[in-house]
C-alpha cells in the first residue's frame, strides 16, 4: 500500500512538472501572431531576382475583396499602382526597378483596411578600379 501510494504521488508531481514545462515553452508572442494572421485575409512575399534589379511580388487573397498594389518613393509619391481584380485568388508580378534612382522605395498593398507595406532599398555601388601592375623586361 505505502508503494502504490509513493509510485502515485511521484507520478502526480512529475505530471505537474511536465505539464507546467509545456506551458511555460509556448512562445509569448506565438498567440498574438496567429490571432493576426487568421485575421488577415491576404498574404504577400517578395524576394529580389539574383544578380538583376528585379523584385517578385507575390500575393495570395481570398476571393470577394480587391487589392491596389502602390509603389511609392521616399517622398511618398506614387510611382506605379495597379488593381488586382476581386476574384483573382493569386497574384504575381516581376517589378523591374533598373530604370529607378537610388533610395528607398515602400511598396504598399491594400484592400482598404489592412496594409502591408515592404521596403527597398536601392543603392548603385560604384565599381572600384583594381589595382595595376606592370613588368617591363629588357
Amino acid at each position: 500500500m505505502k508503494t502504490t501510494v509513493k509510485n502515485f504521488a511521484i507520478a502526480l508531481v512529475a505530471g505537474v512538472f511536465t505539464f507546467s514545462t509545456v506551458l511555460a515553452s509556448e512562445p509569448i508572442g506565438k498567440k498574438d501572431e496567429s490571432k493576426t494572421a487568421s485575421k488577415r485575409t491576404f498574404n504577400v512575399g517578395m524576394y529580389r531576382v539574383i544578380n538583376s534589379m528585379k523584385v517578385n511580388v507575390l500575393i495570395e487573397k481570398q476571393d470577394g475583396k480587391a487589392l491596389d498594389i502602390t509603389l511609392r518613393n521616399d517622398r511618398n509619391e506614387i510611382i506605379y499602382s495597379e488593381v488586382v481584380g476581386k476574384q483573382t485568388n493569386k497574384f504575381s508580378k516581376k517589378f523591374d526597378l533598373t530604370g529607378l534612382s537610388d533610395g528607398k522605395y515602400r511598396f504598399e498593398i491594400s484592400n482598404g483596411k489592412e496594409v502591408i507595406s515592404k521596403e527597398v532599398n536601392l543603392e548603385t555601388h560604384a565599381p572600384t578600379p583594381a589595382e595595376y601592375r606592370s613588368v617591363e623586361v629588357k
